[in-house]
């Protein structure tokens, strides 16, 4: 028996399940062992026998006891898998390089045997199959992600009670219960706030600011991964340059459906899969006692457990010189690159502290200024004490209620988008502080709707030149996080006793009209560079295209 430490959890978010087109390879065989290769040897094995095109595998062992030989065992991770092969194919080597790119010239003869096929289903649950996992290049659609304690995923059931009621001195006093359908599985993870630009070797081109949480943004945002061009879905675009840096908006996000994710949580022994995952809120914390952190939360339709190891984005398979059932590993040396990328490592990206936020707050002359009920123009200097973000996409799963049929979740659509939030702050009686806030707000009468500039910077000071510019290059110093909300709605403060008074002001982003989706934009900046060897923006020789 073995059980799971929660601590040991690795999770994986993608935007496909990991299987292809098909004719993908699941299960074969190292059929002529070759000579001259050596332990991580990367094999191309582009001749066929048949149609089979993309497969590719890793020599994990060797048989004679010198540096190089024949191949005793191979790696498969989900990417090697190709495409159009047939059961009992072959697929002869044509060409051997190490990790790092080095041509291995002395290799030769390696023959691998396909002994069977994967289907276009996934293996568990008979999902319709989406796409390979891909850990490198500018479309990488698999991450790691460094998730906090307090995770949570699960999937209830609704019931019916069907009970008795009678009257008479001997009732029948009975009850049944009956199972009527799965509702959609929920899931919660935090993760800290981490800034990075992309180095030499990496997935996206030198200098591209990114960050770890992105492929997270892109699906509250938008319906694509995040684009190094303003690529219509896509609510993500990195650029190498300060005045927009890695931009997350949601001018993209009006559509029924966001981009659905499958969400890996790879325990100790135990791998679970979350379908079609919706991001419905992520929760920003600025508690500045802190290190910058998000909160994410939604739903799916169904959780499967993964029980085909070339399925599971964690690992790859292990086959040998028989056509034996395949082993599997999940060290990352055979997974990382190849089904997905990692920037979660302590020097791989920045972590932000709370500590060093600062608030932008503008006001406009509005309604006819201070003296006629509405407020004049103001720019206010604010120190904030704590706070919080949201961003909801109020996500509805349908399900069906067919009786004698435990029903599941067949899809979502979203409902309105409500980005809002609140900040705390000492009450204090400065020029243009916080009781001057308050004072502002408790006077215009006159103004059912108002308009701030407010812009939140994340564990960094931030600047405005001129009152109104938009995002400039010099808005804030590497490494940050800037909210952007150019037509915020404040509440007026409440004031809350303590040993030192303070206010709590509550705000809700608008867009330029109810059409328009610029409520908000967020913009992060790196310090931290993200270089490892094996990454390449393109032409990455772990991958199989």
């Amino acid at each position: 028996m073995a059980l799971n430490l929660s601590r040991n959890t690795k999770v994986f978010v993608s935007s496909v399940n990991g299987v292809g087109a098909t004719g993908g390879v699941k299960t074969a065989h190292v059929s002529t062992p070759g000579t001259g290769y050596a332990v991580g040897d990367i094999v191309t094995l582009g001749t066929t026998s048949g149609s089979g095109t993309g497969f590719k595998c890793i020599v994990l062992s060797i048989t004679g006891g010198s540096s190089t030989g024949p191949v005793a065992t191979i790696g498969i991770p989900n990417n090697f898998r190709g495409a159009a092969f047939a059961a009992a194919e072959t697929a002869t080597e044509t060409a051997v390089e190490n990790y790092a790119g080095t041509n291995n010239g002395s290799a030769s003869g390696l023959v691998v045997t396909v002994d069977s096929i994967a289907a276009t289903l996934t293996a568990d649950g008979s999902r319709i199959g989406t796409g390979k996992f891909k850990g490198n290049e500018v479309d990488c659609n698999t991450f790691r992600i460094g998730v906090l304690d307090g995770y949570s995923f699960s999937q209830g059931s609704d019931s019916t009670d069907v009970t008795i009621s009678e009257a008479g001195a001997t009732p029948n006093r009975g009850s049944k219960r009956f199972n009527d359908s799965l509702p959609p599985a929920e899931w919660s993870f935090g993760t800290y706030v981490r800034p990075f630009k992309h180095g030499a070797n990496s997935f996206r081109a030198d200098g591209t600011f990114d960050c770890c949480e992105n492929i997270l943004w892109a699906a509250l945002s938008g319906t694509g991964l995040p684009n190094a061009s303003n690529a219509a879905g896509a609510g993500v675009e990195v650029t190498t340059g300060t005045q927009f840096g890695s931009l997350c908006k949601f001018d993209q996000s009006d559509v029924h459906e966001l981009m659905k994710l499958n969400l890996y949580f790879a325990l100790e022994n135990t791998t679970y899969r979350l379908n079609q995952a919706q991001i419905n809120q992520a929760e920003v914390d600025f508690s500045i006692d802190g290190i910058a952190q998000i909160t994410w939360s939604g739903n799916a339709t169904t959780i499967d457990q993964v029980t085909e190891a070339i399925e599971d984005p964690s690992k790859h398979i292990i086959q040998g010189t028989s056509a034996a059932t395949p082993t599997s590993s999940n060290v990352d040396t055979h997974a990382e690159t190849f089904n997905y990328a990692d920037t979660t490592g302590p020097s791989d990206a920045d972590y932000l502290r709370n500590k060093l936020s600062s608030l932008y707050l503008d006001a406009d002359a509005q309604g006819g200024g201070a003296a006629s009920g509405g407020l004049d123009n103001r720019t206010y200097d604010i120190n904030i004490t704590g706070g919080s973000l949201t961003i909801a996409n109020n996500v509805t799963y349908v399900t069906p209620e067919t009786i004698g049929v435990i029903d599941k979740p067949i899809g979502s659509f979203t409902g309105a988008r409500v980005v809002s939030g609140s900040l705390t702050m000492y009450l204090d009686t400065k020029s243009d502080g916080s009781n001057q806030l308050l004072t502002d707000l408790a006077g215009a009468t006159d103004l059912v709707t108002n308009v701030f500039d407010l812009r939140l910077f994340m564990g960094v000071a931030g600047t405005v030149d001129t009152d109104g510019e938009g995002m400039e290059a010099d808005d804030f110093t590497a490494p940050g996080v800037e909210f952007n909300m150019p037509k915020a709605h404040l509440t007026v403060p409440t004031v809350e006793v303590g040993d030192l008074i303070s206010a709590s002001v509550e705000f809700a982003a608008h867009g330029s009209d109810l059409l328009t989706g610029d409520e908000m934009s967020v913009k992060y900046l790196a310090a931290t560079a993200h270089t490892q060897a094996g990454y390449a923006a393109s032409g990455a020789r772990v991958l199989d295209a």
